[in-house]
């Protein structure tokens, strides 16, 4: 009997045999990695389209924000005292060429500074974007006890006492929707008439005059401030003794920045929290020159850009020397999505080790073009997901890509390998991977060591089911021929499945 070579003249016959002649079982996984690795291309492009989404998020955030002023910062309570110093001004030599007189301003902060507040949210959309915007009027009271002048080595004559003025500072004056109504000892105070310039440590403020005999003696503050803005509101502890309490409707508040609250009560109904800080635990001095001392420069009240540390575009980043309450919303899916892009080629992996194992235990062989088809499937789960998180919740834009992913792929298995059953094995091959991805976006804080025992739990199932293979074959064997000539006590060889009666002569 001689057994002749069949021939095949066509296209894919010539490119198959140019390619993989004689095809080893060691070739198709290194085929496979490649497949893997240009995989990468597509995952690398929906990365880019999450991070395009975000970008558009933050644009339909801020134009939402930009009307109400954004987040509103109330930097509290200072009194300015003007005073003249004697200034000198000398050539190179040393010699006084010209005497004359600088301002400069000596600021104090309150003895006490309490702030209370009811805020109650609610939502503003920008196409399918909304963010937590709100009014709200805070109850302010203070007490300043007589100014002091001593410790800074400075004459009363050339004190301005009739110049003082009590500054109000607030990170932008669009977040107020009326003129803040303050009293000094239960008269109203006036607004400024000049801003004095120089004396205010804040970047933005509003100024009232001060008259002389309660700059002397002291004075109590009282009044309301009406704001509004969104997503969160900042406060700055600047005096001796601060408390603050805060009550809202929102069910959802973060708590943030320097200092988290004393007491807080959360329910379905809203939330209640207050603080109590001492100006000790604060970078604050009771008073200052202001040009000893600049809060823009000398705390971290703003950051390096020079905004607000409090208003940073980092959700994670907020000032150490502000009490920060967040309105936050549901979890961010955009998030959500790019973590499950960071665990794509494992998950990636999985499949095509399944659909590997199941070419070695039947007698169909599964052409390149084939793995890379579901391999795509598998990518477009992330894009699906992706899509539908922007339109309704998360876990539910999950189970959605999840079972479309799954059914898709398992028919597609099914139908190459005729059979229904490779196609049910890699359909709960997929769901099983896939829930173990929801696990590891669930558990954040156990995300390393559930992914970690998935991989080793793959490994090692890798090495049990492919422990009898004969990875030096000339031709791609079935595990099933290597087990029953191990059975029969048969020296191990390939088979590829049966001879045409056209190769017998």
């Amino acid at each position: 009997m001689e057994i002749k070579q069949s021939t095949d003249t066509t296209v894919a016959g010539m490119l198959k045999k140019s390619l993989f002649p004689h095809q080893a079982a060691w070739i198709k996984p290194v085929i496979i990695f490649i497949m893997m690795l240009l995989l990468l291309i597509p995952l690398a492009f929906i990365r880019s389209l999450v991070n395009d989404r975000e970008r558009y998020q933050r644009t339909a955030e801020a134009s939402i924000m930009e009307p109400v002023g954004g987040e509103p910062v109330i930097e509290g309570l200072v009194l300015a005292v003007p005073y003249d110093e004697l200034v000198e001004y000398t050539d190179s030599s040393g010699k006084v060429i010209k005497k004359g007189k600088k301002t400069d301003y000596i600021l104090t902060v309150p003895e006490t500074y309490n702030l209370v507040t009811q805020i109650d949210p609610y939502r503003l959309s920008r196409g399918i974007f909304t963010v937590p915007v709100f009014n709200g009027d805070l109850a302010v009271t203070a007490s300043f006890s007589g100014f002091q002048f001593s410790q800074f080595n400075i004459a009363e004559k050339n004190i301005r006492y009739k110049d003082a003025v009590l500054i109000l500072g607030i990170k932008d004056k669009k977040t107020l929707t009326a003129y803040p109504a303050l009293y000094g000892n239960g008269k109203p105070l006036l607004e400024a008439l000049t801003v004095p310039a120089g004396a205010s440590p804040f970047r933005n403020a509003v100024y009232y005059m001060m008259s002389e005999d309660v700059v002397r003696s002291g004075f109590s503050i009282e009044g309301s401030v009406s704001i509004q803005g969104g997503k969160s509101l900042c406060i700055v502890p600047l005096a001796a003794d601060n408390s603050f309490a805060v009550q809202s409707t929102w069910s959802a508040p973060s708590f943030s920045g320097g200092w988290l609250p004393k007491n807080r009560t959360l329910d379905d109904s809203g939330f209640t929290a207050d603080w109590r800080i001492s100006g000790l635990s604060t970078v604050f001095p009771r008073s200052w020159r202001a040009q000893d001392f600049d809060l823009a420069k000398d705390t971290d009240v703003y950051d390096e850009y020079g905004g607000y540390t409090a208003k940073s575009t980092s959700e994670f980043r907020s000032s150490p020397e502000t009490v920060k309450i967040g309105f936050i919303t549901p979890i961010n899916h955009y998030s959500q999505v790019k973590r499950c892009i960071t665990y794509a080629l494992l998950f990636l992996a999985v499949p095509f080790l399944a659909i590997f194992l199941c070419e070695l235990w039947s007698a169909v062989r599964i052409h390149p073009i084939q793995y890379f088809l579901i391999g795509i499937a598998d990518v477009l789960f992330y894009l699906l997901l992706l899509s539908f998180s922007e339109h309704v919740a998360f876990n539910l834009s999950y189970l959605i890509a999840t079972a479309g992913v799954c059914t898709v792929v398992g028919f597609y298995t099914a139908a190459i390998f005729k059979q229904i059953r490779w196609g049910v094995l890699l359909t709960a091959v997929q769901a099983v991977s896939y829930f173990l991805l929801f696990g590891i976006l669930q558990s954040e804080d156990y995300a390393l060591l559930i992914g970690s025992i998935g991989i080793f739990c793959v490994v090692a199932l890798l090495m049990f089911l492919t422990r009898r293979v004969d990875w030096y074959s000339s031709r791609f064997a079935s595990v099933h021929t290597h087990q029953e000539d191990a059975d029969r006590g048969t020296p191990q060889r390939a088979i590829t499945g049966k001879l045409s009666s056209g190769d017998i002569e």
